[in-house]
């Protein structure tokens, strides 16, 4: 779908307005975290559903990474679109500086179900704070700014675990060729190149942008 200049410069200034929003829930997360220092690692994970790489969400996670890797914080993520790759491969540089001893099948995965699109992006940080957003099927642009922060309910995270672990369990790791830079690609025989499954489901997803789904 193409989008007129006065489209693109809408969506800039929601998606500049929606992050700006969201850094400041991170940072909420973080001085809780430094006034309380919680010792479980659970307090100090944070697990995400969020529409693609450059969801206002995942850019405002990449701008608290620092700060989050101070405080050992570990972030998971489940996207919907695995595209723009360059964001992809930003988001994952982030992801895996926060969490550098575990694999990138226990960090990122995608949802290879149109039905996703019908979920809502969620943050879940710790056990005692979570934000719920707009509906995934409508581009940050054209979203009627749903947005929902909580800071002490550890009853809605506790739900919101439970779910998300359902949806992790039905999503599929993201190939790691897609995360990676072809520079950064060992030649040889070693890489045998990406699955042609991958590039099919990767295809599926870049064809889910129709007018319909983007004008609610």
């Amino acid at each position: 779908m193409r989008f007129n200049s006065r489209d693109l410069q809408g969506q800039v200034r929601a998606n500049a307005h929606f992050q700006s929003k969201q850094n400041t829930y991170f940072q909420r997360y973080i001085e809780w975290l430094e006034k309380n220092q919680p010792a479980t690692p659970a307090a100090r994970s944070i697990s995400i559903i969020a529409r693609s790489p450059v969801s206002p969400i995942m850019l405002a996670m990449q701008s608290a990474a620092t700060d989050l890797q101070n405080q050992h914080v570990s972030v998971r993520v489940v996207f919907s679109d695995v595209d723009p790759e360059k964001a992809l491969r930003s988001a994952w540089h982030a992801i895996s500086m926060l969490a550098p001893n575990q694999q990138h099948v226990d960090l990122v995965r995608w949802a290879n179900s149109p039905a996703i699109l019908e979920a809502h992006e969620q943050v879940i940080m710790g056990e005692h704070m979570c934000w719920l957003g707009d509906a995934m099927r409508r581009e940050p642009g054209r979203r009627d700014a749903f947005d929902i922060f909580e800071a002490n309910a550890p009853k809605t995270c506790l739900l919101g675990l439970k779910s998300y672990a359902r949806m992790w369990q039905h999503a599929r790791p993201v190939p790691k060729w897609l995360l990676q830079d072809t520079n950064d690609h060992q030649q040889g025989a070693s890489y045998a190149g990406p699955d042609p499954r991958a590039l099919a489901t990767l295809s599926f997803f870049r064809q889910l942008e129709k007018p319909d789904t983007l004008c609610h």
